[in-house]
């Protein structure tokens, strides 16, 4: 069955972008010119977002993308104004981004991360709290065959790690809920500055992987026991041109 995007934003001469719901398991963006995938179908509907390039020819001014796996709010430039505004909004950590997820509570697991890969010391989660409120902070670096994914690098991961970690830091604020068997954690996460699978990655570093990942559910279980992936990219906000606050959510 054919997937098919939902428009939120028509693009207009004073907010030169478009904003649409993208469902899971269609890509954010094309390989190549016509692959299917929600840029592709905006296209198609808008033709000047082949106006503006951005950092890949085939991508144009798309500037806010989630994983294929992913449901959410997807941002598509319409202007090269507004592409180039952005980049520097993004610079500045003025556009946030918000999640939501269904997650399994692995506390007692530690050991099977540091041998994928992730750092000794984390921040686990406490089931002695009431509630999840933290912020996680890392740097990252691609991980395993084809650097599919990521693994989070901070200062006690040593040497070899640290010179294939990004140059920046970053956040994830991670606040939840846990059901009354604490077993699952309904979470929300927001960040302001992003890097590809952050927030996947850094749920599952803190003992909450997101129930149905394909990559990091796995980690802790060797297998994945749902076909459903509960993780939804559900609204973002930034200061348009001209200083006035836009934000979108589902």
């Amino acid at each position: 069955m054919l997937k098919t995007i939902t428009v939120i934003h028509e693009p207009s001469n004073a907010e030169p972008f478009v904003v649409l719901h993208k469902p899971r398991g269609l890509p954010s963006a094309p390989l190549k010119d016509g692959d299917e995938s929600a840029y592709t179908q905006a296209e198609l509907l808008f033709p000047s977002l082949r106006n503006v390039s951005g950092k890949k020819n085939v991508e144009h001014g798309l500037v806010h993308r989630i994983d294929t796996e992913t449901e959410g709010l997807l941002l598509i430039a319409s202007s090269q104004k507004f592409y180039d505004y952005m980049q520097n909004i993004q610079k500045k950590g003025l556009f946030f981004k918000t999640y939501k997820a269904v997650c399994d509570v692995k506390i007692r697991e530690k050991e099977k991360l540091v041998e994928k890969g992730f750092p000794k010391d984390s921040h686990f989660i406490d089931l002695n709290d009431s509630d999840v409120d933290c912020v996680v902070k890392s740097y990252f670096r691609a991980y395993g065959l084809g650097r599919k994914q990521v693994r989070p690098v901070i200062d006690v991961s040593g040497r070899a790690a640290m010179k294939k970690a990004s140059a920046d830091v970053y956040e994830t604020h991670v606040t939840g809920t846990f059901d009354v068997d604490r077993t699952v954690c309904n979470v929300t996460c927001s960040i302001t500055k992003g890097y590809r699978h952050q927030v996947r990655c850094h749920l599952a570093w803190i003992g909450l992987p997101i129930k149905g990942d394909p990559i990091y559910s796995k980690l802790y279980n060797g297998h994945d026991e749902s076909s459903d992936f509960y993780f939804t990219a559900t609204g973002f906000g930034f200061p348009c041109i001209g200083g006035t606050e836009v934000r979108f959510s589902l």
